[in-house]
């Protein structure tokens, strides 16, 4: 007999604690630390109680990254929008791409999926989706400087994806502590300038 998903507004509530309450455990330890038991007590919970909302510790840490990052691309696409400048809407899209320091618990729990999106299709499916997100948003921003006059690739598409992997490398430099987030948010928007040349 499957297991019973609880539903309702109440439901969605604690549900939303929960995961408020992961990513704040995840920003103060390293992934692999982070246990239930803490997750629990964060949100003021017993650890059987955030189990009747979810089957298990990776099924938080999957919805933190999921909510989270919807959350973060709502704003995201409304902020690049209402830029004007086209250099400035890419060297935006830049700073959001990046971690905004080494304990960023999105970017530690990209990094954690991507170690397992390999034997865990949930990582791997939101791992897709918001990667889509992210590359349609950079092709906006690309379409945007080429209406403006700058010299982008015809193949936007193909210059985000290679983008978004520089930017992936950026990112892993920023969390090991070998460059700061501002540094290397000057360095990928050279590296942007550069491809665009």
């Amino acid at each position: 007999m499957p297991a019973r998903t609880p539903s309702g507004a109440r439901a969605d509530a604690r549900r939303l604690m929960i995961v408020k309450a992961a990513l704040e455990v995840v920003r103060a330890h390293p992934v692999a630390d982070v246990q239930l038991a803490e997750i629990a007590a964060r949100a003021g919970m017993r650890p059987n109680h955030v189990l009747y909302y979810f089957a298990s510790r990776d099924a938080v840490l999957i919805e933190a990254v999921r909510h989270a990052e919807v959350q973060l691309a709502d704003a995201r696409a409304e902020a690049l929008r209402a830029i004007a400048d086209p250099a400035e809407r890419l060297r935006r899209y830049v700073a959001e791409y990046l971690p905004d320091d080494r304990h960023d618990p999105v970017w530690k729990l990209w990094m954690e999926g991507w170690l397992r999106s390999a034997s865990h299709d949930e990582f791997r499916a939101v791992g897709r989706e918001m990667n889509d997100r992210w590359r349609g948003d950079l092709v906006d921003a690309l379409e945007h400087a080429a209406a403006a006059g700058l010299p982008v690739p015809a193949d936007r598409v193909d210059v985000a994806r290679r983008f978004n992997v520089t930017l992936d490398g950026f990112a892993i430099h920023v969390l090991a502590g070998h460059i700061g987030a501002a540094d290397a948010a000057d360095a990928a928007v050279r590296t942007l300038r550069a491809e665009l040349r």
